[in-house]
């Protein structure tokens, strides 16, 4: 009579929870398939099998034909059934004739039947086949024969290919063993095999897929796939990867310890392109250690030349951590090349200097990019005041310098502003104004706008209010700058804040109207029209300057005319004459 079965559901467990107790007291041999007699125990054959076939002494060919499958078919067990089970030899090979078909491309005779037609296979089919076969369920003994076919037959050398394939073979449950995993381990590391991922094309198409999903890598994964392009030899994608993860440090000891090898044992170095990645990528997050190594190592001796945009970015850290000397270096490799130099750069320059409280140098370049033909203006002095504004004494040298510097450079504007507003900062408005005064005896152009917005902010904060001369001064140099809309604002100023005990408000002098009526008639703005005629109003113009603001170019002469035409009593014969002027 055959025995009874109990199908040990999820049910079961719900409604008696100690059926799995019940269930293992049973004696193993009543509920498990019964190992063939003919097959060794799981750890006697594996050990016997590391012991007479391990890859540092490959097995005879007669070995071989020894060591093939044993005949595990097992009898069915005897008694009536409607229908037959197989067996597990039977499953097997029904199992592997499906691979089979999935893989058409691997000889039939590798993956099921080990017989002499696979001395007619290539070398590399049988590696294939060993990869394909690390991925399949039972394949333990095709495995482990196909390995020591390479050994003894093909003369392979034991290498991190064959080696995966035993120790993923070992992890069978029915002939596996741990402890040939762990001396098949210890025989990589005795033979010094280095167990490179071969599949790397499939590696970095998983990697690009995960991207372009937005799959964010855990720390531990980021580790594991630079760890294994370090092994692969691939320094630029692992360095890149280092760089992603902020690993800079340690791809500094990587380096450090590459470097070693080479003096020691003479390794080859890291290839030029592995350095001028390294510099890319230090100076793209301004890790200055890094930067400073790879320059001494590679771009001072002329070894790799870096492009425009990475020189900025070694000069913004070189500013950031006070290396006057690479600073320096930079600018001179962007000069030798050519490189106009811009505003950016020597405001990094100027930054380097003052890192060192070089109040001289830092000022000096200020007037380098006056005669380079840059306008420095507020936001590039902002170094300069933060350092002036902790010490009157060095505000007061810092003007003795500008009277040194003018005798062999033009001092900006923005040289004396910067001055201006730390002498305010400690003395007060009244000092600063003493010193606006003398402008013109340290820059030769005199004040820009900068400088009466500085002085309007200061008198505001003091209360004071500027008087018609001061604000008649303000619209004559607004009127010289390129963007003279100030002018205008600061002659609506001037009006609203006339004294209202007099008949007229306040307006500008002759010389400060004739300024901005010639950047109107330049720039055509339709704001010449009104200005003009309230300026005829007031009786400000002559003749004579109307010719003159006619002759400022003949192409302007029309939009002149049509202003002019609507003030109602302007005499009519003045005005053809001088239309005729231009």
């Amino acid at each position: 009579m055959p025995r009874d079965r109990i199908v040990v559901d999820g049910l079961w467990r719900c409604l008696c929870p100690l059926i799995d107790v019940a269930t293992l007291s049973k004696p193993f041999h009543q509920w498990t398939t019964p190992r063939p007699p003919s097959a060794p125990s799981l750890a006697s054959r594996s050990i016997q099998w590391r012991r007479q076939h391990s890859l540092a002494a490959a097995p005879t060919n007669h070995e071989i034909d020894r060591t093939t499958e044993p005949d595990t078919e097992q009898k069915p067990e005897p008694g009536p059934g409607p229908k037959k089970r197989n067996t597990p030899e039977e499953s097997r090979i029904a199992y592997l004739a499906r691979l089979a078909k999935r893989s058409p491309w691997i000889p039939d005779a590798v993956l099921r039947h080990f017989n002499p037609k696979v001395d007619k296979i290539p070398t590399r089919t049988i590696y294939a086949a060993l990869k394909e076969l690390q991925g399949a369920e039972d394949t333990y003994h095709p495995v482990t024969r196909l390995v020591e076919y390479l050994v003894a037959q093909r003369r392979e050398r034991p290498n991190a290919a064959l080696y995966e394939s035993l120790i993923k073979a070992n992890v069978s449950k029915q002939y596996g063993s741990a402890k040939v995993a762990a001396q098949l381990l210890r025989e990589i590391h005795s033979h010094s095999v280095t167990a490179v991922h071969p599949d790397y094309l499939l590696r970095a198409q998983v990697l690009h897929d995960m991207m372009n999903r937005w799959y964010a890598l855990p720390p531990s994964a980021e580790i594991n796939i630079i760890i294994g392009l370090l092994r692969d030899g691939q320094y630029e994608l692992a360095f890149s990867r280092t760089g992603g993860v902020g690993f800079h440090e340690e791809t500094m000891a990587i380096l450090k310890h590459r470097q070693r090898l080479v003096d020691i044992v003479k390794r080859v170095p890291p290839s030029p392109n592995v350095w001028q990645f390294l510099l890319d990528m230090f100076s793209r997050d301004a890790f200055y250690p890094g930067v400073k190594l790879v320059w001494d190592h590679s771009v001072a001796p002329s070894h790799i030349h870096p492009p425009d945009g990475v020189l900025l970015r070694v000069l913004n850290t070189a500013s950031m951590h006070g290396d006057v000397a690479l600073a320096m270096g930079a600018i001179h490799v962007l000069s030798a090349r050519g490189v106009k130099l811009s505003l950016h750069h020597y405001e990094a320059l100027m930054h380097v200097h003052l890192r060192h409280d070089d109040l001289r140098k830092g000022l000096t370049v200020l007037c380098i990019m006056a005669k380079a033909g840059l306008s420095p203006d507020l936001s590039t002095t902002r170094p300069i005041f933060q350092l002036l504004r902790h010490s009157s004494q060095l505000t007061d040298q810092a003007l003795a310098l500008l009277h040194q510097l003018k005798a062999h450079y033009s001092v900006p504007p923005a040289a004396f502003n910067v001055v201006l507003e730390a002498t305010a900062a400690h003395g007060g408005f009244k000092v600063a104004f003493d010193m606006y005064r003398t402008v013109r005896q340290v820059c030769i152009t005199g004040p820009d706008l900068e400088t009466f917005d500085f002085l309007e902010a200061e008198m505001d904060a003091f209360s004071l209010k500027p008087t018609k001369s001061i604000y008649d001064h303000f619209i004559r140099i607004s009127s010289m700058q390129y963007n003279y809309d100030a002018a205008f604002r600061y002659l609506g100023m001037m009006r609203d804040r006339s004294p209202s005990n007099i008949p007229e408000s306040w307006w500008m002098s002759k010389h400060s109207a004739m300024a901005l009526l010639r950047r109107c008639v330049q720039n055509r703005d339709p704001r010449f029209g009104n200005l003009f005629g309230e300026c005829h109003r007031r009786q400000l113009l002559s003749k004579d300057d109307i010719k003159l603001l006619m002759s400022v170019k003949a192409q302007y002469a029309s939009n002149l005319e049509a202003s002019v035409s609507h003030v109602e009593s302007f005499e009519e014969e003045p005005l053809k004459a001088t239309a005729l002027v231009a």
